[in-house]
């Protein structure tokens, strides 16, 4: 359970396991960064569970860092001009980005509550398994792209309510990534917001020549930002994200009264 609590407050990445040797419970985990295990950083649950583990070993975990490449300093979250959610199947990292840098920026760093933190950890673990089962290409192929594609299906509606948390804790403009896979062969790079239907467009370079966090797409007043698409092989997908017009509701005609005569 201990361990648990600091995998939902950022503290630890990734899977952990356990291993025991010379009569010790050792237990092996990527960590955020060298400090990341302090008590000053732990949650609520996260201090309540380590006086367990106290209570039972007689005395606080040891930490043995092994990885023999490791930055002396990190950069401070406050010096990055804005931050951008996202994250994939093969991606063990916080899910929060430097939008200046493109560097992942550890939860438990940031200024936000334990709740927000153990959402942004679900949303995270969520958007990876739809992630693998887009990967599988199977019956769920589109529903699970459509998901994450989508800015108004249930994952993109949660993502993007932890990106104005994170905005109104941090006093930094969060945007949320949209996946772009399917795309159009003619006018994919002037597609509007999918939100919105304003101009889209945030830079004039081919994105693939770009580093990653340089979206081609942004949009400042709806918070998300995507790339130019991948694949122009099946455009009938290409709908999918893309914005639409709200029919205008339809006027209904009162019918007059019969007269008599």
């Amino acid at each position: 359970m201990y361990l648990a609590a600091l995998l939902h407050n950022g503290q630890i990445l990734g899977d952990y396991f356990f291993a025991q040797y010379g009569g010790k419970l050792i237990a092996y985990s990527h960590i955020a960064r060298p400090e990341a295990l302090k008590e000053r950083y732990h949650s609520q649950r996260g201090t309540l569970y380590l006086r367990d583990v106290v209570k039972a070993f007689g005395h606080v975990p040891r930490c043995e860092i092994i990885q023999d490449d490791v930055p002396k300093r990190f950069p401070s979250w406050k010096k990055s001009s804005s931050f951008f959610l996202f994250t994939h199947a093969f991606d063990d990292a916080s899910p929060v980005y430097c939008g200046d840098s493109g560097n992942s920026i550890p939860l438990y760093v940031l200024p936000i509550t334990d709740r927000i933190r153990e959402k942004l950890y679900f949303w995270a673990r969520h958007y990876k398994e739809h992630d693998n089962v887009w990967l599988a290409s199977g019956a769920l192929e589109i529903p699970a792209y459509r998901q994450m594609a989508d800015p108004k299906s249930e994952l993109s509606v949660n993502g993007r309510k932890l990106c104005r948390e994170i905005e109104d804790a941090t006093g930094k403009k969060t945007f949320y990534y949209l996946r772009r896979y399917w795309g159009r062969s003619v006018g994919e790079q002037d597609r509007v917001c999918p939100m919105c239907g304003n101009r889209w467009r945030a830079s004039e370079k081919e994105s693939e020549r770009l580093p990653f966090w340089r979206f081609t797409f942004r949009c400042v007043q709806c918070r998300l930002v995507s790339h130019c698409a991948d694949s122009y092989d099946a455009e009938r997908h290409a709908v999918i994200g893309e914005y639409r017009k709200r029919s205008p509701a339809p006027i209904s005609k009162k019918t007059e009264p019969s007269k008599l005569t």
